[in-house]
C-alpha cells in the first residue's frame, strides 16, 4: 500500500485550453479570416448582451439565469445596506415575494470612484412577473426605509448588560466620631480587611455612599445613600461567602465603636461635672464679694470663702459710708 497522503500526489495537470484546430489544407489568408469572423461573432454577443443588460439597470450585462422581469436597487450610500445585503434578509424577501435578490457591485465610501466595470453596490431583483417584481421591490424599499436605531453598538453598556454579576449591598450603619472614622475602621490598615475578603472569595469590595470617598462616574459625586459595602462577584457562591466575611467584620467594627462611643459618654459626663462645680464654686465666691456697700460691717464669718480661708476677713473690709 502506497504511504503517500493525499496531499502528496501530484495535482492534475490543467488540461491545455482547446486550440482551433487549422486544417493544414488551407492557406494562411483562410486561417486569418475564419478567426476574425470568430472574433467578430464573439462581439456581436457581448454587445446584445450589453443591450439586454442596459435595460435592467446598473448591472451592465444580463445574467442568461436571470428571470424575465429584472430590476436593480442602488444600496452604496443606504444606510441599511448591511441588512440588505445579508444572505438571511434576501431568502426572507424570496419566501415572502418569489423573486430573487442577490447582491452585485462594490461598496465604495467615496461612489466617485467607481467604474462602469465595478459599479457601486445594488441589489439585483429578478422575478417572473411584473407583479411579483413590483412586490420584492416595495419589500426592499420598506427595509430601507426601516428605522434600525444607532448602528454603532454602544460597547460600554452592551458589557455592563453582559457581565451583570450578582451583588450585596450591605448597610454599615454608624456615624463617625471623634477618634473613631468609620470608613478607614472597615477597609482596615492599609485596606487590609477589604483585601482579605476580596483575596478569599474572588469578589470585588467597595465602600460606596455618602462619606465613602468613592465617586460615581456618571454624576461625578458621592451617591446620595449613607454609606454601605458593595460586594459583587462573577459567581452567587462567591458573593455569598463574602456577604459572611463583610457581615463579620461590621460586627467586630460595631463593638468597637460602642466602646468608644462609651468611653467619649463617660469623658463628657466627668467634663459636666466639673463644669457643673466649678460654675457653684464661682457663684459663691461672687456672693460674698458682692455685699451691699451701704453694710458697714465685716464680712459674716459663716461665708463659704471666708471658711475656706479666714485670711479673706482682713482684705474684704466694706467702707463704712458711701
Amino acid at each position: 500500500m502506497s504511504s503517500k497522503r493525499k496531499w502528496d500526489e501530484p495535482g492534475d495537470a490543467e488540461a491545455p485550453s482547446k486550440a482551433t484546430k487549422v486544417d493544414d489544407g488551407k492557406t494562411a489568408s483562410e486561417a486569418a479570416a475564419a478567426a476574425a469572423a470568430i472574433a467578430a461573432k464573439i462581439a456581436a454577443q457581448y454587445a446584445g448582451s450589453a443591450l439586454i443588460g442596459g435595460a435592467s439597470g446598473l448591472g451592465g450585462q444580463k445574467d442568461p439565469h436571470d428571470a424575465e422581469f429584472t430590476h436593480d436597487i442602488d444600496i452604496n450610500d443606504v444606510r441599511n445596506r448591511y441588512m440588505l445585503t445579508k444572505g438571511s434578509t434576501q431568502q426572507q424577501i424570496h419566501e415572502e415575494t418569489g423573486a430573487s435578490v442577490s447582491t452585485k457591485g462594490t461598496w465604495y465610501p467615496d461612489r466617485t470612484k467607481a467604474t462602469e466595470k465595478d459599479p457601486p453596490l445594488y441589489l439585483h431583483i429578478s422575478a417572473t412577473t411584473q407583479e411579483i417584481l413590483q412586490v420584492a421591490i416595495d419589500k426592499v424599499n420598506d427595509l430601507i426605509n426601516t428605522d434600525l436605531g444607532p448602528l454603532v453598538e454602544d460597547k460600554s453598556t452592551r458589557l455592563r448588560e453582559k457581565r451583570k454579576w450578582p451583588e450585596e449591598k450591605l448597610p454599615i450603619g454608624l456615624e463617625t466620631i471623634r477618634n473613631f472614622n468609620v470608613r478607614a475602621k472597615v477597609v482596615g490598615p492599609q485596606g487590609q480587611f477589604v483585601k482579605y475578603i476580596q483575596q478569599e472569595t474572588g469578589t470585588r469590595v467597595q465602600i460606596k455612599g455618602l462619606g465613602s470617598g468613592f465617586v460615581n462616574q456618571e454624576t461625578g459625586r458621592e451617591e446620595e445613600v449613607p454609606m454601605y459595602i458593595h460586594v459583587t462577584g462573577p459567581d452567587e457562591g462567591q458573593v455569598a461567602r463574602a456577604k459572611v466575611l463583610t457581615e463579620d467584620l461590621l460586627e467586630v467594627v460595631k463593638q468597637e465603636h460602642g466602646k468608644v462611643a462609651q468611653w467619649l459618654q463617660h469623658q463628657q459626663l466627668e467634663l459636666h461635672q466639673a463644669q457643673m462645680q466649678f460654675a457653684a464654686y464661682s457663684a459663691a465666691y461672687t456672693v460674698c464679694i458682692l455685699v451691699p456697700v451701704f453694710h458697714s460691717c465685716v464680712l459674716c464669718c459663716t461665708c463659704p470663702c471666708v471658711m475656706a480661708d479666714p485670711h479673706l476677713t482682713t482684705n474684704l473690709l466694706l467702707p463704712s459710708s458711701i
